[in-house]
């Protein structure tokens, strides 16, 4: 069954391939003409007569006839698409939406028709993976995704996980290359589930681990030493512990996978007891492959895998960047294990990219941003993206500043370097400055508390935000941590992407920084002594670009949430 399995996926992924391959032959022709299929196919819906889909014959056209939008521009369409209404943005109904946070309270419900579904961008990616790392089937494939379901909208619509909705619907030949079967992903709770996934993948030979986040490569293998006596007693006695909560169905659906295996459990335990403990370098020691993020902020967790996937010093297994990667598309496919850059997805995405200058020395002043086809795109240089898909988003500011690292044929490698305006993302919670300011006010308020200054800075080697707060009256430590939890809580309120990295621990805890009287005045005049103006020495509250800054001199006291207090 592996083997046929192997060759199917192999199959459909070089077909998939080929589409790529004949875009970036000319992307140029192949942007053009996949803006006329789009136009032509949406030309009658409501955005299409809006906008003149119907006089686009060209880039230049599109350009000049229909806007830069946001989110917040569309919401009240995507909101009546959600209720059921069709023909809005795109002519074919969306089978599912993609939910994330926004940039206030309200998340976001980005469209997945069927033909962004097959656009085939994780099937194109494993055919490059596969071509360089053909023992990658040679075990099983443990990959980590999020329930394709998670809910459903006022028009009784799905909304959950594109990579969810692909892993749940797998031919069930092509499923038995997989470690981990669906239900076990719908596990509610984040320990639980990890600890399935443990249960079932350490009974295995897995060859082949791929998640979009790295931190989840690194909590599988925290969590397997943390649970390892559990682990082993299940797989020696062919059970799943009842100390983890695991909904009844679940369990029954999981139960052809929690066979007693006595030698596999004797294995892992001689594997403990000559190491000291369980690492994944030696009960996965065929791994060929870790597939995850290796780039932008998350570089922090990548530095920690060596430890538990090389702890020998013998050579690291090789990591492949899964690509750009969001809600609303995958925008990249690397196609290989160098940096974490990724071939632009002009096959099935029509791409603008603007200087990342423009947009920062102006970004309230759209007509004077320089809007650069892909194919004119420059090696060194950082742009915003833009987008348009066939899910109904058209030249979309999906507010994310990526660098042209190289070209592929005639298309750009582009590698993710951060949010843009007003926004963070340290682990996938992108955090905007709104939410950071609603959450600081309303924790403020609940407490009685006045915050006259603040800023946060992601600290992205602890993977934690760090909130510098300049109080108008002086406030004890206790008053302080809840200040803190009230912030932290109001957070995750604003924002699910937020709350679901806390939940699970991928976000760590925060701290809180009381910062010396006085301290937001000295700063500014600091940067006016530097050489800015008055007027340019703007206060930034929130930058994805700078990270945490370390100001001994000025912080007065350091809390945690459930921690001592620590003077400054």
């Amino acid at each position: 069954m592996r083997g046929l399995a192997e060759l199917l996926i192999s199959a459909e992924a070089r077909r998939a391939a080929g589409r790529l391959e004949r875009a970036v032959a000319d992307t140029r022709q192949a942007q053009e003409a996949l803006l006329a299929r789009m136009m032509e196919k949406n030309r009658d819906t409501e955005y299409g007569r809006a906008f003149d889909f119907a006089k686009v014959r060209n880039l230049a056209d599109y350009a000049r006839l229909v806007p830069v939008v946001d989110y917040e521009d569309i919401r009240e369409r995507i909101d009546r698409v959600t209720r059921g209404e069709t023909n809005i943005l795109t002519a074919e109904n969306p089978v599912l939406f993609a939910q994330t946070s926004g940039t206030t309270g309200k998340p976001k419900y980005i469209p997945v028709t069927p033909t962004d579904r097959k656009a085939g961008g994780l099937t194109i990616w494993l055919h490059y993976v596969h071509r360089d790392h053909p023992g990658i089937f040679k075990g099983k494939v443990l990959s980590i995704v999020s329930p394709a379901v998670e809910g459903y909208t006022e028009g009784h619509l799905p909304y959950g996980s594109t990579s969810g909705m692909v892993v749940k619907e797998l031919p069930r030949v092509v499923q038995s290359a997989y470690a981990i079967p669906y239900p076990a992903f719908e596990i509610a709770s984040y320990e639980a589930k990890y600890y399935t996934l443990l249960r079932i993948g350490l009974a295995t030979n897995v060859t082949f681990l791929a998640t979009a986040n790295p931190s989840s490569i690194l909590t599988l293998a925290e969590q397997a030493e943390l649970h390892a006596d559990a682990l082993i007693r299940d797989i020696r006695d062919g059970t799943l512990s009842a100390a983890f909560e695991v909904a009844p169905a679940i369990r029954q659906a999981l139960a052809p996978r929690l066979k007693a295996d006595a030698p596999r459990a004797r294995a892992l335990e001689a594997m403990r007891s000559k190491r000291g403990r369980l690492v994944p370098a030696d009960y996965w020691p065929e791994m060929a492959l870790l597939g995850c993020w290796k780039g932008g902020t998350v570089t922090s967790y990548i530095k920690k895998l060596p430890p538990w996937y090389d702890p020998d010093g013998r050579g690291m297994t090789p990591i492949r960047d899964v690509g750009y990667l969001a809600s609303e598309a995958r925008m990249s496919v690397p196609i290989s294990d160098h940096g974490s850059g990724g071939v632009l997805t002009v096959h099935a995405n029509v791409f603008e990219l603007v200087p990342a200058d423009d947009i920062e020395s102006r970004p309230d002043h759209v007509e004077t941003w320089r809007f650069v086809s892909p194919a004119d795109a420059e090696i060194g240089q950082e742009y915003f993206i833009f987008i348009s898909t066939t899910g109904g988003l058209y030249r979309y500011d999906i507010n994310d500043v990526v660098e042209v690292v190289g070209r592929y044929k005639t298309a750009p490698v582009v590698e993710f370097r951060r949010k843009g305006r007003g926004m963070t993302n340290l682990t996938g919670e992108k955090l905007s400055v709104n939410q950071l300011i609603q959450a600081i006010q309303t924790a403020a308020d609940s407490l009685g508390t006045r915050v006259s200054h603040f800023r946060a800075e992601p600290d992205l080697e602890a993977s934690r935000y760090v909130f510098k707060l300049e109080l108008d009256a002086s406030v004890d430590a206790e008053r302080r941590r809840a200040l803190l939890a009230a912030i932290d809580a109001e957070l995750g309120h604003l924002n699910i992407e937020y709350a679901a990295k806390r939940k699970s621990n991928r976000l760590r805890q925060p701290i809180l920084q009381l910062m010396r009287s006085g301290w937001y005045e000295r700063g500014k005049q600091k940067l006016v002594a530097d050489g800015k103006r008055l007027f340019q020495a703007k206060t930034i509250l929130l930058d994805a670009k700078t990270g945490y800054r370390a100001e001994p001199d000025e912080v007065e006291a350091e809390e945690t949430a459930g921690g001592a207090p620590g003077a400054g």
